[in-house]
């Protein structure tokens, strides 16, 4: 059993992550019956974040006359309903989206039991293991040979490492900034350099697609903040001001000279932002990708109060079970978007910029913002903030919220054109 599944199985957990949180998750199933591959009953589990905190979850599992349902349901936080169930004698697939998509494959063992990982994205992945309605989970064994082989996965995870990370993760220059160690990746040449900031929980690998596209024609630099990839944690205030001030310590630590084209994703956006009201005579031009606005909080409850608050509440909740300095930068964001301002914004309005807006409704929307209606009014919400701004606005109708992996040519083709 390696490092990780046997800390998991001691309540530590020390799991392997390449993009967004991943966690570990101890379900329970039942044992296939002869009319049916899975059972009608509620499920008892458990979920293992990377810290090593759980929580104790309820699957229900529904058999209905077009297949199997199957919604966990975590206490405090709603239920989380499996999408693409195949259930047969041996095997169990599905997919589920804690805050981004998870594949989840399990093979039944000789003891009857289920065993397998969910993958995230990036090639992250945790195990999972489903056992009847009231069993000890924590007494059930992990296989790990078969979690690791259906993750294709075989080395060892060393247990002290937080997060274990795997040998191709990206490892660039080792730059100390602040008194902490902090990962960038640098690609290509040329006279201004595109700086990738990512979005809430995002690290570097969030870019790798758009990276490697523009190294071709420009220095370009991507690098994961305090807490995430291969960057050391910080007891340091997450406001997008100290993590402005720590991207241009990095930069200059690294030798990386200005002029910048400042990209930012989601929450980066706000960074970027601050960034550029701070050191504007460094910065050429900003492109704020699916960009989340201080104003945000604000619309959607003008717009639909209730379902807004419920969305927003649970969020909040999840974010609980994060590492320190993730609650940290979630806390400092969330402030933002309830006080509906960032201080500090004056001295960037001269500096050009760029907003790319997902279009792309959901075909199962988990909140108000994910619908045909709420994806209009966010183009609104960017389309005014831009034009108060003189800006670009630039909608993007094939993608959703990740424009840079699902369009990363059109993201491309735009930096591109301001650098011309």
């Amino acid at each position: 059993m390696s490092g990780c599944l046997r800390a998991c199985v001691e309540g530590v957990c020390s799991i392997r992550k390449v993009g967004a949180t991943v966690v570990v998750i101890l379900a329970a199933c039942v044992l296939p019956a002869a009319a049916q591959p899975i059972a009608d009953g509620d499920w008892v589990g458990r979920i293992i974040h990377l810290t090593g905190r759980s929580m104790e979850v309820v699957y229900e599992v529904r058999n209905q006359a077009n297949g199997v349902e199957i919604s966990m349901v975590v206490e405090g936080y709603g239920p989380f309903a499996f999408d693409h169930i195949r259930a047969t004698r041996d095997s169990l697939h599905f997919t589920w989206e804690p805050s981004f998509e998870l594949a989840c494959s399990l093979a039944r063992l000789d003891d009857g039991v289920f065993q397998g990982a969910c993958m995230d994205p990036w090639g992250g992945f945790g195990g999972i293991v489903m056992a009847p309605p009231g069993s000890d989970v924590d007494a059930i064994p992990l296989h790990a040979e078969t979690i690791e082989s259906i993750a294709g996965w075989t080395e060892a995870v060393p247990s002290d490492a937080l997060p274990s990370l795997s040998d191709t993760y990206p490892l660039g220059q080792n730059v100390v900034v602040h008194g902490r160690r902090a990962n960038l990746v640098v690609a290509g040449e040329g006279p201004v350099t595109v700086v990738l900031e990512a979005g809430l929980g995002d690290n570097l690998t969030s870019w790798e697609q758009l990276q490697k596209l523009l190294a071709q024609h420009v220095r370009v630099v991507s690098y994961d903040r305090a807490g995430l990839g291969y960057s050391e944690p910080t007891d340091a205030p997450r406001s997008p001001e100290q993590i402005a001030v720590e991207l241009r310590g990095l930069l200059r630590e690294a030798g990386i000279a200005p002029p910048y084209v400042l990209v930012g994703h989601a929450e980066g956006a706000l960074y970027v932002r601050r960034f550029a009201a701070l050191y504007g005579a460094s910065v050429k031009a900003l492109v704020l990708v699916d960009p989340h606005l201080e104003s945000q909080h604000a619309m959607w409850q003008e717009w639909d109060r209730s379902a807004w608050l419920a969305y927003w509440e649970r969020r909040k909740a999840m974010q609980q079970n994060l590492p320190a300095v993730l609650q940290a930068e979630f806390s400092a964001y969330a402030a933002i978007l309830e006080s509906g301002s960032m201080p500090g914004m004056d001295g960037s309005g001269d500096i050009p910029v760029t907003v790319l807006t997902s279009a792309r409704a959901s075909e199962a929307p988990r909140w108000v913002g994910e619908g045909d209606a709420g994806r209009a009014a966010w183009i609104g919400l960017h389309r005014k903030w831009t034009a108060e701004r003189s800006g670009t606005h630039i909608v993007v109708h094939e993608s959703g919220a990740y424009i840079h992996q699902e369009q990363a040519v059109r993201v491309l083709q735009v930096i591109l054109a301001l650098l011309r």
